[in-house]
């Protein structure tokens, strides 16, 4: 006994359709993704033009991200120590904590230190180099450690010539050789520093307060040696540096540094955690003139597609990349279920709990809204179409054998 052709189409349309159906029921397709970046305020418009758009266009809800800040900088507890040691005639204890410092300010432009502070840093380090007790006097023979912590003598006049030790406090022979170092630094030439780079930074000279470099900074006046300078960018990674000032008028220029954001393994592991296919990454660039990017990504960490808006506040480019990138995911999803492409793995199980924006957009209906329908439906309507194409291949193969 034979099955007859519709009857065959009939179940080829059923399991099709009921497979569709699961499908857009368990499976979402785009799992939203704001990051915020470390000490970026809070873009109220930004966040509420996306959660809008994401709810327009049936997405799940928007999943804020925080990027975690960089560590503390360990300098200022390592000088507490190495001071509390230098006064104990600890040198080597001190030394310990005081290179250490030392190295993290050259690399950081004296991050979590005042201009006081440095300068107590290259003092103390001074009296823990040349081992100046209370019994060593200015009289007493140079040795070796003694000429090689001149140098850290200098640092210090040149960060606060003003400064006069007390002999109370401090060993003779150390008053002798800082007042030394104050009186060669006060016949130092002076000159102009000018430092340019990104308007959206900030630069800190000697860890004095921040000045923005929009149009370029300008330090007149400043006495030649070595200077630490700092710069600071929402968005960007911190950058340091020793600057060794000895022109009349001398130009630093602000290295492009690594921008700070979300990884594409990371926004995978999300989507993946919350079931979805793709994750759509909204990402700040930086401060309030730096552009904003979506990115699409599959939750096998591989980015499809993306999107730079510029102006980030424009509520209508935000909308319209979400658009995009939503159609653009649906399309590649579609892709990949015809082409048999394996699910991707769990996601990785460290993820901290979401925190999700807005809740989920209700279903639209057929007779309310059509176009909203068939994209909540994508999937049914795709076996349909197969179901079709099937019905009218096979219509045709069984008139050719009749």
């Amino acid at each position: 006994m034979f099955c007859r052709p519709a009857s065959v189409l009939a179940a080829i349309a059923a399991v099709a359709l009921a497979g569709a159906a699961r499908a857009d029921d368990q499976v979402p397709v785009v799992h939203p993704l704001y990051v915020h970046l470390p000490d970026a305020p809070e873009e109220d418009v930004l966040r509420r033009a996306f959660t809008a758009a994401a709810a327009r266009y049936k997405l799940r809800p928007v999943e804020v991200v925080d990027i975690p800040a960089p560590p503390a900088p360990r300098a200022p507890d390592l000088l507490k120590t190495g001071i509390i040691n230098t006064q104990k005639i600890a040198f080597g204890e001190a030394l310990h904590d005081l290179d250490a410092a030392a190295a993290e300010a050259a690399a950081t432009g004296g991050a979590g230190l005042s201009t006081d502070e440095l300068a107590d840093l290259y003092l103390n380090r001074a009296i823990a180099t040349a081992r100046a007790d209370w019994n060593a006097t200015a009289a007493t023979p140079p040795t070796e450690a003694r000429t090689h912590a001149y140098a850290d003598y200098l640092r210090a006049a040149t960060l606060a010539p003003a400064r006069t030790l007390n002999a109370r406090e401090v060993p003779p022979q150390a008053v002798a050789d800082f007042a030394r170092a104050v009186a060669e630094v006060r016949q130092r030439p002076r000159g102009t520093l000018t430092v340019a780079g990104s308007a959206d930074a900030q630069v800190a000279l000697d860890s004095g307060a921040p000045m923005p470099v929009a149009g370029g900074v300008v330090f007149r006046d400043l006495v030649h040696g070595e200077h630490l300078i700092r710069v600071e960018e929402i968005g960007r990674v911190a950058w340091g540096a020793v600057v060794t000032f000895n022109q009349p008028t001398q130009d630093v220029a602000i290295p492009a540094r690594a921008q700070l954001g979300l990884d594409s393994a990371t926004a995978a592991a999300h989507a993946r955690r919350m079931g979805a296919l793709f994750v759509l990454v909204l990402e700040p660039k930086g401060g309030p003139r730096a552009p904003v990017a979506l990115r699409l990504i599959d939750a096998s960490g591989q980015e499809r597609d993306a999107v730079l808006v510029t102006p980030a506040n424009e509520v209508g480019m935000i909308d319209s990349a979400v658009m995009r990138l939503d159609e653009t995911a649906r399309r590649l999803a579609q892709t990949d279920v015809q082409s048999g492409k394996p699910a991707p793995p769990a996601a990785a199980p460290d993820l901290a709990p979401p925190v999700l924006v807005g809740q989920p957009p209700p279903k639209a209906k057929l007779g309310e809204d059509p176009a909203a329908w068939a994209r909540d439906h994508w999937p049914l309507l795709t076996a349909v179409g197969v179901v079709l194409a099937t019905s009218i291949l096979l219509g045709v193969a069984v008139s050719g054998d009749r």
